[in-house]
């Protein structure tokens, strides 16, 4: 009379349930992987056990799942490790001078600050500023400039001579390249870091009232 066992694809059903439930939607671990082959082999068929090669190729990828479980939560120690880091160094330039790169102006009493720019060669220059709706409203041939650092200042006003009112406003330095295509450069602001910040994974720095990420400092004195 031949024996038969229990449905295997039950079993594993029931246990991956039975572990998923108990684990709160987690997924299945090196843990629930072992619990799942010890169940196979307590109830294999007496007749027909689990084939050598099966059991070995089972063992392997359990030991697989462990190492890349060990390797996942080194990983993971590494990150928390070096965002800590990051945080401590980002908290150590309070009160340091710095530069960043910086393309918004602030229009008060029809005044803005001036625009600072670097060149690295003599190049034709253009500025070009919009409103906060991304619409144009001044533009400027400032012709060829030397090398080094230079400024724009802004009296607030449109490029037909209009006045416009206060408020923020957006610049783009534009260099002309010999071959005539047009490349943003951008600007530069400098001051004191006041504060440091931590908002979703990202570090910014609180600079003459202003927010800026950290990835935009060009120069810390």
């Amino acid at each position: 009379m031949m024996m038969s066992g229990p449905d295997m694809s039950t079993v594993y059903l029931n246990t991956l349930y039975g572990n998923r439930t108990n684990k709160k939607g987690k997924e299945l671990d090196k843990d629930a992987f072992l619990l799942l082959l010890l169940t196979e082999l307590k109830n294999q068929n007496p007749l027909e056990p689990l084939d050598n090669k099966d059991l070995i190729a089972q063992l392997s990828q359990l030991t697989s799942l462990e190492q890349i479980t060990n390797m996942t939560k080194s990983v993971t120690d590494f990150i928390n490790a070096n965002v800590n880091f990051m945080k401590a160094q980002a908290a150590s330039m309070i009160g340091k001078n710095v530069v960043v790169r910086a393309n918004d102006l602030t229009l008060q009493d029809g005044k803005a600050s001036p625009i600072f720019f670097n060149l690295q060669e003599p190049s034709r220059i253009i500025v070009k500023i919009v409103d906060s709706s991304g619409k144009e409203v001044f533009y400027k041939d400032l012709g060829t400039l030397s090398a080094g650092l230079q400024y724009f200042t802004w009296d607030g006003k449109s490029t037909e001579g209009i006045a416009l009112p206060d408020g923020k406003y957006y610049y783009s330095v534009l260099k002309v390249n010999p071959d005539g295509t047009v490349e943003d450069i951008g600007g530069l602001e400098q001051g004191k870091v006041e504060a440091v910040q931590f908002d979703s994974g990202q570090i910014y720095l609180l600079i003459n009232g202003k927010r800026y990420p950290i990835t935009s400092i060009v120069e810390i004195s």
